[in-house]
């Protein structure tokens, strides 16, 4: 009490809550909205028009990404699982990202478009990041992180769907029933909206692409190529057998472990001489595919390698897959 008036003393802490969650909260976190949105929502969207992506037969495919990893990954017995339907878990994957990305945008349902999208970053990261080293190479486990914050908080500042809900409800003499039954609706309505993009990209993207999704990556020539040790004809076989020369047709590849244990593939040049290179991409750590027409493929971000150098020929590896040397003689084919 001064001068016969009362002085009311309000403090403010993080734990004030307010009659409306969703009213103004300032911008801060506009921008990590704004990435989060867009970004799960290209991802869904490029899957879905990427045709290579449901294919089985393109290294590039969800099936040929979730053989790639399934003994590489701490949950392989769930990608194991998943391989009996890989093109379910495709597709239920390209939508998720594409409902979680839009539903961030207009700010609906934010705690569980928060949760959807820290478990498809969580089994990202155990998947395809999981081998990344060090660790903060990898994008996944920031997403992680990311999506910790609208989970945690509930709400995203700037305009939004869930605030928009909760002031029309607020007129309703029952407002906690009001708020879920809009609520309800406008998920629906996403669910539908979502469904009717990811159709349309998707037949847009198969028509657009037609003819190019297996475009072969062109290939050095034999004679413009290094090429393999081959035993003199006087050298006295030694190393380990890894295959039979006869059990590799020319133009082919087949699979191996390295002394170390890690995957190697060994490749027959059309020339008749054989090369071998590490599997493991330089990027992340995946497992390299083989592909007659397009070298070695990284199912997990794309990267490619020419079969007959392992020189880098597009996206994200720093550097050429590992050669290892190997000899032919008597029949064989030795790791050296």
């Amino acid at each position: 009490m001064a001068g016969g008036q009362e002085i009311h003393r309000i403090v403010l802490h993080p734990g004030w809550v307010t009659a409306d969650p969703g009213a103004a909260r300032g911008w801060a976190l506009v921008p990590l909205r704004l990435f989060l949105g867009a970004t799960f929502t290209f991802a869904g969207l490029q899957k879905l028009a990427d045709p290579s992506y449901l294919d089985g037969s393109s290294p590039l495919s969800v099936q040929a990404t979730i053989h790639a990893l399934e003994h590489q990954s701490p949950i392989g017995f769930l990608l194991a699982a998943s391989g009996h339907a890989p093109r379910l878990v495709g597709v239920l994957i390209a939508l998720g990202e594409l409902a979680v990305g839009l539903a961030t945008l207009l700010g609906l349902w934010v705690r569980l478009t928060a949760l959807g999208g820290l478990l498809l970053a969580t089994t990202f990261f155990l998947t395809v990041s999981w081998h990344t080293r060090p660790y903060y190479y990898g994008s996944d486990i920031v997403f992680m992180a990311a999506w910790s914050v609208p989970l945690l908080r509930g709400t995203w500042d700037g305009p939004n769907v869930d605030a928009w809900i909760r002031r029309r409800a607020a007129r309703d003499p029952d407002p906690e029933r009001r708020t879920l039954v809009i609520g309800a609706a406008a998920a629906g309505a996403l669910a539908v909206a979502t469904g009717v993009v990811a159709g349309v990209v998707a037949a847009v993207g198969r028509a657009l692409n037609t003819g190019t999704a297996a475009a072969a990556v062109p290939t050095p020539s034999p004679s413009s190529a290094t090429s393999s040790r081959r035993t003199p004809p006087a050298a006295k076989p030694h190393g380990r057998v890894i295959a039979a020369a006869a059990d590799v047709s020319a133009g082919s590849a087949v699979q191996f472990r390295d002394d170390s244990g890690q995957p190697a593939w060994l490749v027959h040049e059309s020339s008749g001489e054989f090369r071998a290179f590490s599997a493991v991409c330089t990027h992340a750590g995946c497992t390299v595919l083989f592909s007659a027409d397009s070298g070695f493929v990284c199912p997990c971000h794309g990267g490619r390698y020419d079969a007959a150098t392992g020189a880098v020929l597009a996206g994200p590896p720093p550097s050429p897959l590992p050669r290892l040397d190997v000899q032919e003689s008597g029949g064989k084919v030795r790791l050296v």
